[in-house]
């Protein structure tokens, strides 16, 4: 299978045998060897592109009422001189939706006189689409890191894109040139949620302003350009975020509405829906109900649209 997870290409690993509910399959692993010239000293890390095709709540509610189904997250197994695996890594979560990338660290991990081997395993429906190894940096001096603030940030509907999967190993995928439908397809959470139009400076700093969605909006972002970087040197972008989704699943919690709102110091989120101004996070910043979060959404359309049909 090394041809699967040599590129990054249109073909994912996906040779595991699938458990009784969604996002959670049988235990398996993907055993890997280090080549001659990867360095047996030193930080060095595994790196494994890929997706998940992940739980949701109302699974998840029936995985609690199930004792012999339960989710691992990734863990790293190693051999000994003698072929016996261990476990060196766990604990290792897992990726968090579509396409996404993590590192691992896996320096010393290796046993003397052992074969540099070892098995990414979990019980989750993960599919590689590229593993990889990388040593680290020799000094913090190879790398420099450049903060860009935020030009523009306009907040407006736009529609679902098309989404489209390749196969039973892809994950599904939206096309953001094809609008598929341009009228509401999803029921809309009741609350207030942000206006349309320039929502910068809600985005400016990480403080509990936040820019409150429903479906079908878009956000669009503009950064000042920075310039090139020096000779020699490569630039990647990484776009940061901070914030929260929570999704209309009748099994997620308070699913219906978008209250109660979510702030940094909330430490749980298990208190009811209350009239908007006992809410902490309206409290820190109320300014913010008279010029932005002054949308009003409803499922009416949609559950109209249901009935009509």
């Amino acid at each position: 299978m090394s041809e699967v997870v040599r590129e990054q290409d249109a073909s994912f690993l996906g040779h595991f045998d699938k458990g009784q509910y969604q996002g959670v399959a049988r235990d398996h692993w993907v055993e890997l060897e280090l080549p001659p010239d990867a360095p047996a000293t030193g930080p060095l890390y595994l790196i494994g592109a890929g997706w998940i095709h992940d739980t949701d709540a109302s699974i998840v509610k029936a995985l609690s009422q199930n004792t012999q189904v339960v989710p691992q997250q990734m863990s790293i197994d190693v051999p000994d001189a003698n072929g016996h695996w261990t476990t060196a890594r766990e604990g290792l979560g897992f990726l968090k939706g579509r396409l996404k990338t993590v590192v691992l660290d896996i320096g010393g991990i290796f046993r003397p006189g052992a074969p540099r081997k070892l098995r990414l395993r979990t019980n989750l429906e993960i599919y590689w689409n590229k593993l990889s190894w990388a040593p680290g940096l020799a000094s913090d001096q190879d790398i420099k890191v450049q903060h860009l603030s935020l030009a523009a940030a306009d907040l407006r509907y736009r529609g679902f894109s098309r989404i489209t999967q390749a196969n039973v190993t892809s994950p599904e995928v939206p096309n953001y040139d094809l609008v598929e439908e341009s009228a509401l397809k999803w029921h809309d959470q009741e609350g207030f949620v942000t206006r349309y139009g320039d929502v910068r400076e809600l985005l400016d700093q990480i403080d509990d302003r936040f820019v409150i969605t429903s479906p079908g909006d878009e956000l669009r972002m503009k950064f000042k350009a920075p310039p090139p970087p020096a000779a020699g040197w490569k630039r990647d972008f990484i776009l940061i975020c901070d914030g929260w989704v929570k999704d209309g699943d009748y099994n997620s919690t308070f699913s219906k509405t978008v209250s109660p709102l979510p702030y940094h110091g909330m430490t749980e989120y298990n208190s009811a829906p209350d009239s908007l101004e006992l809410e902490k996070a309206f409290r820190l910043h109320p300014g913010d109900w008279q010029t932005f979060q002054t949308r009003y959404v409803t499922p009416t359309y949609f559950e109209k649209a249901l009935w009509e049909r």
